[in-house]
């Protein structure tokens, strides 16, 4: 960002230039997205725009920022209830809260997420496998395995990313012969494996947490 906005109107004006600029992404796509075109649709000059972007690619960043602090947010209100529910159903329920947000706004998100692999990503990656890496941290702590667990680390390390990834590649391009419903299982399942986790089924009447 090129200089912070400190009143309430040019804060207000930046976030609606971050929100015209998601909106323009999904529904027109990345190469639509012109500072000119996401200016006007924030109602703004092209000139005030780059008050506080210097590129247009900034505000794809700040976009991508805010799609990761919301999903931070959902990991983190998961992560609460982690101990009781154990770990199978801790993913399921993050990965079906996690689906419910990217579908919010008319799918605002998942449009977004089908151009990942042309956005500066990493920093967001990054962040959601630091978060996700102390959800099983906590878990672990909490819930100790009653055996030893062979290269924990690197289980631990390619199952988050395996979740983050597969995730990310079945929003872009979903495959037609396996469901949501089928990835989400077969990742609370292999996380349930990892630290041996015998899965009781949830009490009569009780569903997931979206």
């Amino acid at each position: 960002m090129r200089k912070t906005p400190r009143q309430h109107r040019s804060r207000a004006m930046v976030q609606d230039l971050v929100e015209a600029a998601a909106i323009t992404i999904a529904e027109e796509g990345l190469e639509a997205a012109t500072a000119a075109r996401i200016a006007a649709r924030a109602g703004v000059s092209v000139g005030s725009l780059y008050q506080y972007f210097e590129r247009k690619e900034d505000l794809y960043a700040a976009v991508l920022a805010q799609i990761a602090g919301e999903l931070k947010a959902v990991v983190g209100r998961q992560l609460g209830s982690l101990s009781p529910k154990g770990i199978h159903d801790f993913v399921s329920d993050l990965l079906h809260d996690v689906w419910t947000l990217l579908e919010a706004h008319d799918g605002r998100y998942m449009h977004i997420s089908r151009y990942w692999a042309q956005l500066d990503s990493a920093t967001v990656m990054n962040e959601l496998e630091a978060q996700m890496h102390t959800a099983l941290a906590v878990y672990l702590m909490q819930n100790p395995p009653t055996q030893p667990i062979q290269d924990l680390q690197a289980k631990i390390y390619v199952l988050i990313n395996s979740v983050l990834f597969t995730t990310v590649r079945y929003i872009s391009d979903p495959a037609p012969h396996v469901s949501r419903e089928q990835v989400i299982e077969t990742f609370a399942a292999m996380s349930a494996q990892l630290v041996g986790e015998q899965r009781v089924g949830r009490p009569a009447g009780e569903g997931t947490s979206r």
